[in-house]
């Protein structure tokens, strides 16, 4: 049988006509053998939808925790879009399961039935508790709000601004509790309502109205809290918990049934495929022979290209073939051709990256199939390390520069270590300049009086520059007013883009003019201490490597700052210490004179007490002689 006379594609015609018979044959046993599987594929797909429909289940219980707990209409109706939902699929999940036991008995579907039916149970439980609980103006949140506000008008009307303040601070520890789930802010909000109750109690009464309203909001609160606690303050505790554990039991239940009832299909399906094999192995043995001869044509047919293939195999790029004829074997030649002008292009894009064209054009198999999409990720990826080196290059420059920046900063601080003022002033000036911003000023704390509390406290302007010049403004805020006092009590940066127009005359006080963005960096110790704030504006963004060299700076500036006083703190006290001395040294001295005084006296009434003791000696042995002369006397008479 000459072969040459038919193409490939009437030879594989002949063939598929004979295997298109036989599979005709199989198609039949395999139809008959297949209707006894039907059936179970078809519970297969609804164990499928039942799969589903668990994972649906999740997803919607997991949006109902979410989100629809803040819908207003889970409150007002009872129902929210995710309950619906759900209803929906339990009667849904519950049909599948009914249609399920008719063909097939096991105890694990009655398992899955008594999951689910708890599932909704535990569902419900938790969204009565939600709705219990309530959000904004509903539920227990709801009654909380118009309680308090209830107290906070009250207050306003009596201009009780001690008990307003009160009830803001409870306010806020029952938000703080809301937002964190923390029991720290319950005893806070206990602790601030005993000091507030005794504050009513003091100056309105025993019963005052305020008291009853706030031992109500009180009992409110811990209703709340409750109500929360039986929820579940984390997904480890309460009814979330409960519920996600029961998600996971039905979907396991679920998995079960269907691992079973799989196990089973596959059985049978083995047993199908043992009766096919069986079948093509017999056409495969007919088919066989023909394929041969047909195999031993093509063989022969493309030993004419394989020299070209060889040469292509050693990485030797050919001529391109002449292409004669339409046939197959003509389009496995032009099929050459196009490999040899892709690897020719691959060797030209190679030379190209040799010599460091990252950028070059590549066109590879039009940039399609591995080789070519190969390529032209390999191009993008060189071209990613390129900017990668350029951004290393920009990184360290910007390093650099704030290396340099904070070693010019250390030198200034030790240059003008001894006028505050002044140091501010040059520090400020030369971080405009350093960051090409518009203007700025330095913030320092400082308070009235002997007493450094909040009351006396406040941030003074000691230094500001704008416009290349020096700025002698006025400026004085709250210890924590205002934007600037934010930052001081944050003690952290604040940076600020979206700035009204009358944000920087009215808030900053730095000038009338509008920038783009405005910089409030905290001058905070090593020890947290926060000791002032300096504030820069600009019309050009401020990176985040200037914002790091303002952040830094300000810290040695603070320590600075400390260091400054304490150096004046000593000063003080070596002064006082020196008057001391002195005033000791003439205390001394007017001893020592004191000393010679006593000493001269001294002297002299040792002298005078000599010549008495001298005289008495003379009187009495005067006096002794006078008596030897009476008794003389006498005797004689």
């Amino acid at each position: 049988m000459n072969l040459h006379r038919y193409t490939i594609k009437k030879l594989l015609s002949f063939t598929s006509t004979i295997i298109l018979l036989s599979f005709l044959l199989f198609t039949s046993i395999y139809y008959i053998r297949q209707q006894a599987v039907r059936q179970d594929k078809n519970i297969l797909q609804r164990l499928d939808r039942l799969e589903q429909n668990s994972l649906r289940i999740k997803m919607l219980q997991d949006e109902f925790l979410l989100r629809d707990f803040h819908n207003s209409q889970l409150y007002v109706l009872g129902q929210s879009p995710a309950t619906l939902r759900l209803d929906s699929l339990f009667t849904k999940t519950l049909e599948e399961l009914n249609y399920l036991k008719k063909y097939f008995s096991s105890t694990k579907i009655t398992e899955v039935e008594r999951h689910i039916e708890q599932y909704k149970k535990n569902f419900n439980n938790l969204k009565e508790l939600e709705i219990t609980r309530g959000f904004r103006d509903y539920g227990l949140e709801g009654d909380l709000r118009n309680i308090i506000h209830q107290v906070e008008g009250n207050a306003v009307l009596n201009n009780d601004y001690r008990l307003l303040s009160g009830m803001l601070m409870l306010r806020r520890h029952e938000k703080d509790y809301m937002l964190r789930r923390d029991t720290l802010y319950v005893e806070k909000f206990d602790a601030t309502l005993a000091s507030t109750l005794n504050y009513a109690a003091d100056k309105y009464g025993a019963n005052n109205q305020f008291s009853k309203q706030l031992i109500d909001y009180s009992k409110l609160f811990h209703e709340f809290l409750s109500i929360d606690a039986q929820i579940g303050r984390t997904e480890n505790e309460g009814a979330t918990y409960q519920l996600q554990q029961q998600s996971a039991l039905v979907i396991e239940s679920i998995r079960n049934l269907y691992g079973e009832l799989s196990e089973n299909i596959k059985k049978k399906d083995r047993e199908a495929y043992a009766s096919m094999l069986m079948l093509l192995v017999i056409v495969s043995s007919l088919v066989l022979t023909l394929l041969t001869k047909i195999s031993r044509h093509i063989t022969k047919t493309i030993k004419s290209t394989l020299a070209v293939i060889k040469k292509l195999g050693k990485g030797e790029l050919p001529p391109p073939l002449e292409v004669k004829g339409a046939d197959e074997f003509s389009a496995m030649e032009k099929s050459i051709n196009d490999l040899s002008l892709a690897l020719r292009n691959t060797r030209d894009f190679a030379i190209e990256v040799g010599n460091g064209n990252f950028y070059s054009e590549v066109n590879v198999f039009g940039n399609s199939g591995e080789l070519g999409s190969g390529l032209l990720e390999m191009r993008q990826k060189l071209t990613e390390v390129a900017v990668q080196q350029e951004n290393s290059l920009k990184e360290k420059e910007q390093r650099s520069w704030l290396n340099e920046c904070l070693a010019q900063v250390s030198e200034l601080l030790r240059n003008f270590h001894s006028d505050t003022k002044e140091l501010c002033f040059e520090f400020v000036r030369f971080a405009i300049k350093s960051t090409g911003s518009l203007q700025g000023g330095i913030y320092l704390l400082n308070s009235e009086g002997e007493s450094d509390s909040d009351e006396n406290s406040y941030l003074e302007l000691v230094a500001s520059y704008a416009y290349d010049r020096r700025k002698y403004i006025n400026k004085r805020f709250e210890k924590y007013e205002g934007v600037v006092g934010s930052c001081l009590y944050e003690k952290d940066v604040i940076y600020i883009t979206d700035i009204p127009d009358s944000y920087t005359h009215i808030t900053t006080g730095l000038g009338v003019s509008n920038p783009s963005c405005i910089v409030l960096t905290p001058l905070v110790t090593e020890k947290e201490e926060a000791l002032g704030v300096m504030e820069i504006s600009s019309y050009s963004p401020i990176t985040d490597i200037q914002v790091e060299f303002m952040k830094q700076a300000c810290r040695n500036l603070a320590s600075s700052l400390v260091l400054h006083k304490a150096i004046k703190a000593n000063e003080q006290i070596i002064a006082q210490m020196k008057v001391k001395t002195e005033e000791l040294l003439a205390n001394e001295e007017e001893l020592r004179q004191n000393m010679e005084e006593l000493t001269a006296i001294r002297e002299d009434m040792e002298r005078r007490e000599k010549d008495l003791n001298g005289q008495i000696a003379e009187l009495k042995y005067k006096l002794r002689l006078h008596g030897i002369i009476f008794e003389a006397d006498t005797y004689h008479n």
